[in-house]
């Protein structure tokens, strides 16, 4: 499957993974001061399926210091993870350290995949070795306490003073760049809507996040349609927790909650214009704005949109704004979405479209937004995007851009960067005066 944007780069995370073999994994997924003097910690055990010298885990253990640990308890189970119960203190001799057991353990390891996290708490930091015990072997892992407390810095949910804010992209806006003929192919020049954005959360030293300034830039439009844009939010945030400002809504086809997310949705909807044409003043000649070399260029238009957390408790992670899912609305018909290849419509969506003319999505095998050959309508970038001009294929201004949409975004995925003057046709990209 295409991937779904350019981000194979990766996004820096806080978590710390260590093999133990036999196909399982610990990671330290979570550390959090509660700023009262202890930490809760999350250590989630993950097994690959794999069953050739791979056997069924029996226990799992996690060092702890005597009286320095409580609140245990097991769970975010994937898979057919069962367990006996929960030991403490001297775990055996088959385990050279005293801590915290989990035994009576079935249904991971030996082909079986799945994973389980551990929640305890403590009241200082220290190094602990976590064990697991699969057939006849007990395999050992270590942690030191420099590891969780570089967690703690690298998450922002140690306890100090004031606020953490998070940006992504952490560098600098990214880019959203959509062909809105979809389900047709069009001329595929990735400029019909073009976007800059970035994100700004804002959490407490709890780690517990307030709000979230998004900015978004509509720098160019190469389309006759009347589009507009929106995001949904994943992680399970409750539409009801948030409450937003900033939408621009000119037409009378969008429909919103008292909130200010869209009405409708399962998934918290934040739409942010409705129509393009009413945003940026076409400039009198050229077809849309921006996108004709010939035509004068016009001042992008800039969307703060503020989001409120109201309820809940969502921690950075939770919110995994990383996986926002944002879309163009075709020509104000409210149905016609397109979206970055692999992601699902919104509950609004017409699902009439999918599998017509150039689509080839498959909703049973969870393939969205590619053609046949794996082809996008939409492509996000995390650094600001030099797009095409009118009428130019994407394949002949980014001389690898096919390689890398038909190999999943294996290939080449540094395909559109300025870096790599023989990736690009410069005569085929806009470039603002």
């Amino acid at each position: 499957m295409f991937a779904a944007s350019a981000e194979a780069q990766g996004q820096t995370s806080c978590e710390l993974t260590k093999n133990h073999g036999q196909g399982f994994t610990t990671t330290i997924e979570s550390v959090v001061e509660d700023c009262d003097g202890g930490f809760e910690i999350k250590l989630r055990l993950e097994h690959d399926g794999c069953d050739s010298d791979c056997n069924e885990l029996s226990n799992y253990a996690i060092q702890a210091a005597d009286g320095t640990y409580s609140n245990i308890s097991v769970g975010d189970v994937v898979g057919g993870f069962t367990f006996g119960q929960i030991e403490t203190g001297n775990l055996g001799s088959q385990i050279p350290f005293d801590g915290i057991k989990v035994d009576g353990i079935s249904g991971i390891g030996d082909g079986q995949a799945g994973s389980f996290v551990v929640t305890y708490t403590l009241t200082e930091l220290q190094d602990q070795k976590v064990s697991t015990k699969a057939g006849p072997d007990t395999d050992i892992v270590e942690f030191s306490k420099s590891d969780f407390e570089d967690f703690l810095l690298c998450a922002g949910t140690g306890c100090g003073d004031g606020e953490v804010i998070n940006k992504y992209p952490a560098a600098g806006p990214g880019t959203l760049a959509y062909e809105d003929l979809w389900p047709s192919k069009g001329d595929f020049d990735f400029n019909d809507v073009v976007i800059d954005y970035q994100f700004e959360v804002t959490s407490n030293n709890a780690n517990i996040v307030q709000s979230v300034e998004a900015t978004f830039e509509l720098r160019a439009f190469g389309a006759g349609f009347r589009n507009g844009f929106g995001f949904q939010l994943t992680g399970g945030i409750q539409p009801g927790d948030i409450s937003v400002s900033g939408s621009s809504l000119t037409e009378n086809y969008i429909t919103l909650n008292s909130n200010g997310t869209e009405a409708g949705q399962a998934l918290p909807t934040i739409i942010v214009f409705d129509n393009a044409y009413n945003e940026m003043q076409h400039p009198g000649s050229g077809i849309g704005v921006n996108t004709d070399p010939n035509a004068p260029y016009v001042a992008p238009a800039t969307f703060t949109i503020n989001i409120e957390f109201t309820g809940g408790s969502y921690s950075f992670s939770d919110l995994s704004i990383a996986d926002f899912k944002p879309f163009i609305i075709v020509d104000r018909e409210r149905g016609r979405e397109v979206h970055l290849p692999g992601n699902a419509p919104t509950d609004l969506a017409d699902m009439s479209y999918f599998g017509t003319r150039d689509d080839d999505s498959d909703p049973s095998a969870n393939r969205w937004y590619v053609s046949e050959n794996n082809l996008p309508w939409a492509i996000n970038i995390i650094e600001s995007f030099d797009y095409p001009t009118e009428k130019t294929d994407i394949l002949e201004a980014y001389l690898k851009f096919k390689d890398w949409a038909q190999s999943g975004g294996t290939l080449f995925p540094d395909w559109f960067s300025v870096d790599n003057p023989d990736y690009r046709d410069n005569s085929k990209i806009y470039t603002a005066p």
